[in-house]
């Protein structure tokens, strides 16, 4: 009963904050019905789905991954959907990007559509920059999706914990945190001061946006460095020595996640297989 409410109160937290917001993936990972799935399990088979999508010279290998990260994510770890499609927004204008460019600019092949010419160039659509283009499209969200199952099902002190058993130097696991950490507090920042530019008309014309940009970047700095002396501050006053302490947690192994694991690496190299024979 306890630990039903405490997963309602949590996701119903998430869906109303941003997804910059670092209480969202912590509330989401630690509420997760897959949390108690050893962290180093998890992060084995997102590191090597990743590496074999990647590998992959189809589309269809990385596409199996990704829909099966997003079934995964969604059906298994319990993620609301409008907070997923939010994050999937991130890897979506990357990717087109990206994706746009290999389209036009790739060479080779027979043209699909020939748009126009300049100075000798030529504007055009063949099978192969498509090809290569959907490949990229795919690579992205397959690296992505699994990334992000990671993130929404293991709290990110366990990954640290993994670290730490991997005999990781201590300094390289305090300055990852620090990273961890500061990278949601420049985010924030970065949206206190934008809304607030907003609200003062500050983007109106271009000659105001080029201020108002240009104020934005060196009080960010200022924030940012403030809150940075703040936050030593914080940590002196609590001895600390040196060394970011982790709270304790059982990192064991399981025989049956292992095993549906490995069956489904496994899956995955025959399919690698095959679009490498065939």
């Amino acid at each position: 009963m306890g630990g039903g409410f405490h997963l309602h109160l949590s996701k119903k937290k998430a869906e109303k904050q941003s997804i910059f917001s670092e209480d969202v993936l912590d509330d989401l990972a630690i509420s997760s019905p897959l949390r108690k799935v050893p962290a180093a399990q998890k992060l084995i088979l997102c590191i090597a789905a990743t590496v074999i999508a990647v590998l992959s010279p189809e589309i269809w290998l990385p596409a199996f991954v990704f829909v099966t990260m997003i079934f995964a994510s969604l059906y298994l770890a319990k993620v609301p959907l409008r907070i997923y499609l939010s994050l999937l927004t991130i890897p979506l204008a990357f990717g087109l990007t990206g994706a746009v460019v290999l389209l036009f600019v790739t060479g080779g092949g027979v043209t699909i559509c020939d748009f126009f010419t300049i100075a000798g160039f030529h504007i055009q659509i063949t099978d192969k920059s498509l090809h290569l283009a959907m490949l990229v499209l795919a690579r992205t969200f397959a690296g992505m999706c699994s990334l992000y199952f990671l993130t929404v099902t293991t709290p990110v002190t366990s990954l640290f914990k993994v670290l730490g058993d991997m005999h990781m130097p201590q300094e390289f696991i305090d300055l990852t945190m620090l990273i961890y950490r500061y990278i949601f507090v420049f985010i924030g920042e970065a949206i206190d001061i934008h809304n607030a530019q907003v609200m003062r008309g500050g983007y109106s014309t271009l000659k105001d946006w080029i201020s108002a940009f240009s104020m934005l970047t060196s009080m960010l700095f200022i924030r940012t460095w403030e809150k940075g002396e703040a936050i030593f501050l914080s940590m002196n006053s609590r001895c600390y020595d040196g060394i970011m302490l982790l709270p304790e947690e059982d990192t064991g192994k399981s025989a049956k996640y292992a095993a549906i694991i490995f069956a489904y690496l496994s899956l995955l190299v025959v399919i690698l297989a095959l679009e490498m024979i065939l």
